[in-house]
């Protein structure tokens, strides 16, 4: 059965340490950082695993602004600029609610997010990943964008189409609300 983490409690992998600590620097004090704290030539080394993406609609959706080098391979075409539910629904109405309700949950706890599993939960190929989602505030208020890196590992020894319990992914979300 695949797995999914939210919050996990193991220790961060180096470059999502990194990029949460980042994160924080920015942050200071203040509730977020702001976009404008995110300066490109300070994480360059890790671009190609960073995202940046606007909060539609109070999250309703969500547009891809910046999608590093590193992740275009696990999107059917580029997502630079297109909307979650259009640049993921090559992969299903389920991958694009779960995908929705991840990012939803930064801006409901209105603090990072880590994620930490089988990409069989999002009907991605066989691979584990880790993310950490970030929130980011021009107002200081309210979350207008999501700042993320991914990382991943491919699955090669799990290589079987098992189905996702849907109790323990509703359960999961649920208690992020």
């Amino acid at each position: 059965m695949p797995t999914l983490e939210l919050q996990p409690q193991s220790k961060e992998p180096p470059l999502i340490a990194d990029v949460h600590n980042y994160w924080k620097h920015k942050r200071g004090t203040r509730p977020f950082p702001r976009r404008q704290d995110i300066v490109p030539a300070e994480i360059k080394k890790w671009l190609p695993y960073i995202l940046l993406a606007d909060v539609i609609d109070g999250g309703a959706d969500f547009r891809y602004r910046l999608v590093g080098s590193r992740l275009h391979s696990f999107f059917p075409a580029v997502p630079t600029g297109k909307v979650m539910s259009e640049a993921l629904a090559p992969f299903g109405e389920d991958t694009v609610r779960k995908t929705l309700d991840t990012y939803g949950a930064v801006l409901t706890l209105g603090e990072p997010l880590r994620v930490k599993g089988d990409g069989a939960w999002y009907g991605q190929p066989p691979k584990y990943f880790e993310v950490i989602l970030t929130p980011l505030s021009d107002d200081g208020v309210s979350v207008n964008m999501i700042f993320g890196a991914f990382d991943f590992m491919w699955n090669f020894a799990d290589m079987n189409d098992e189905p996702v319990d849907e109790v323990i992914w509703e359960t999961a979300v649920e208690a992020l609300r």
